[in-house]
């Protein structure tokens, strides 16, 4: 049986792997932005402005179509890693309660 300090030493790192998964993720995802402002010069006007641009579907180029599903799978994926250790530092959590 781990002790308080063990537990709080597992939930640190996973805490590590958090802040680590944010940046790999702002790092790919600047790339992704890169890439999609050579075809999508909207993209400086703002993500969100842009957005609301696609979503209408008024002249958006299939390239442009392309990486803006790349983007949202990107942070789909991040989000669910994130929400996984989140429910194991809550668990973590619990389980130093209980203690």
């Amino acid at each position: 049986m781990p002790t308080k300090e063990e537990i709080e030493s597992q939930i640190m790192d996973l805490w590590d792997e958090i802040f680590d998964l944010e940046d790999k993720s702002k790092e790919e995802l600047e790339i992704k932005y890169a890439e999609w402002r050579k075809v999508e010069p909207r993209l400086d006007e703002g993500v969100d402005e842009l957005i609301i641009h696609i979503e209408a579907m008024t002249g958006i180029s299939d390239e442009s179509m392309f990486i803006y599903k790349e983007v949202k799978e990107i942070k789909i994926r991040y989000k669910q890693q994130k929400d996984e250790i989140e429910a194991k530092i809550d668990a973590l959590k619990k389980e130093k309660e209980k203690m």
